[in-house]
């Protein structure tokens, strides 16, 4: 079973998971550098993951502003408390780009750095362009997150099921990854699991244009998620 994704940079992503029963959402997230004013972290999902994310969070969006484009930027403060940043969403299309704000930041200074960036429509996800006082921070990669649903899993929470979630970053050198020396060969490229001293163990996999990370809903289930992540591969849509 496969899935597309665009992360927010616009560069699409094509994950085939081939025992995978389900591929259910999944979401892009990557960080602004702000001019003055440190960073800011953006996610992209559906309404349900925005639902999800308000649930979470005990946030409330109930109030709105218009961006220079003519969207609506809903806000409210971050688990309704007023000592917290804002917690924010923009729907483009049939998806939202929403996140939280340091405390610091009002909605003034929140709407004026979303103004410089592009925001374009795509049926993959949402396309951003930074421009004026906002770019892409060079600290901080392109990223997905894809729950994977095998046979008899309920996804990829815990209680033993055998589901489990893919962290998808963006390589920096386009290369395999040469500080892994143990990883073995597989499909998507070279596959190794975490070392002993990792509190949570997960699984590895290097390929040309991502380091794709494999977190099992328990420990119990890691070698279940390693032998699924040999045939895995995530590549970029060219």
């Amino acid at each position: 079973m496969h899935t597309e994704h665009r992360l927010l940079s616009g560069e699409g992503v094509r994950v085939d998971v081939p025992d995978a029963t389900a591929l259910p959402g999944g979401t892009a997230l990557a960080v602004l550098a702000l001019e003055g004013a440190g960073q800011l972290e953006v996610t992209s999902g559906t309404e349900a993951d925005l639902g999800f994310y308000l649930e979470v969070t005990g946030t409330s969006l109930q109030r709105e502003v218009a961006l220079r484009d003519g969207r609506s930027l809903r806000y409210g403060r971050l688990g309704d408390d007023p000592q917290q940043g804002l917690g924010w969403a923009v729907a483009v299309g049939a998806h939202h780009v929403y996140g939280s704000t340091v405390p610091a930041m009002d909605v003034e200074a929140l709407s004026g750095y979303l103004a410089d960036v592009d925001l374009r429509e795509d049926r993959l996800g949402p396309v951003l362009t930074p421009t004026g006082r906002t770019s892409w921070s060079p600290y901080r990669t392109q990223t997905l997150a894809q729950v994977v649903e095998l046979a008899g899993a309920g996804g990829a929470g815990g209680g033993g099921t055998p589901g489990y979630l893919l962290d998808i970053r963006r390589a920096r050198t386009g290369q395999l990854q040469s500080g892994r020396s143990s990883g073995a060969p597989v499909r998507g490229g070279l596959l190794s699991r975490s070392s002993g001293e990792e509190r949570h163990p997960y699984a590895v996999l290097e390929g040309a244009d991502f380091v794709t990370y494999g977190m099992p809903g328990s420990e119990e289930v890691v070698d279940t998620v390693i032998a699924s992540m040999a045939e895995v591969t995530v590549e970029l849509v060219r």
